[in-house]
């Protein structure tokens, strides 16, 4: 068993989950279909979600686990001519469904989390040719930024890089990725990073996780 699904079956196996919600949607003519269950008690909220994807006679199923925006949690990828379809089975890390096989074709999951630490939770995605941009945080703040090569499998914090210590937002203009913050004086910044540098960054100080 992965290490993603492992901490998804630890994560509900104690629970009895109620059926909360049907959503569905549609990416890459690719229909998703997301069952929503909930725990929930005077004390505590659980929630997770069976997930189906569609296309043609292919099909993908998995388990989510943790609380998520199911209707935004989806996101289209187009890497070296392939579409995926990029979305979080849990908390952390990361899933890459190769569009015409649906398939995984890429699974990142910190090893650390199943010890009790803490990493980079997703919060939005961003693409710049073959670099994935992640904002995030670590449990609400800062915020911050991750840039990820695909072809080299490598993560670079963008934000510290850059000295930011609070990320507000990323924009991509161009071959350029801005980003807006503050530094550790509480001053507010505005920096422009090219897709070159940060293709030259990663492949000097990049890192195998976050």
């Amino acid at each position: 068993m992965e290490l993603i699904d492992k901490y998804i079956l630890e994560y509900s196996e104690n629970f009895v989950f109620n059926f909360s919600e049907h959503i569905s949607k549609n990416i890459f003519d690719v229909e998703i279909e997301i069952d929503i269950f909930e725990y929930s008690t005077q004390h505590s909220y659980m929630e997770k979600a069976h997930v189906i994807l569609k296309k043609g006679n292919l099909t993908y199923e998995c388990d989510f686990c943790d609380e998520h925006n199911y209707e935004n949690d989806f996101y289209p990828i187009i890497l070296n001519g392939q579409r995926f379809i990029c979305f979080r089975k849990t908390l952390y890390g990361f899933t890459l469904i190769n569009i015409d096989t649906l398939s995984v074709e890429y699974e990142y999951f910190p090893k650390h989390v199943t010890h009790g630490e803490e990493s980079f939770i997703i919060t939005e995605v961003k693409q710049l040719d073959n670099l994935l941009i992640f904002e995030g945080c670590y449990w609400a703040c800062p915020y911050e930024c991750f840039a990820f090569d695909y072809d080299q499998k490598l993560f670079l914090n963008i934000s510290k890089k850059c000295d930011l210590y609070s990320l507000d937002k990323t924009e991509l203009q161009g071959d350029n990725l801005v980003l807006c913050g503050t530094d550790e004086n509480d001053l507010e910044q505005q920096i422009i990073v090219s897709k070159q540098n940060i293709f030259i960054d990663i492949t000097e100080y990049g890192k195998a996780d976050f």
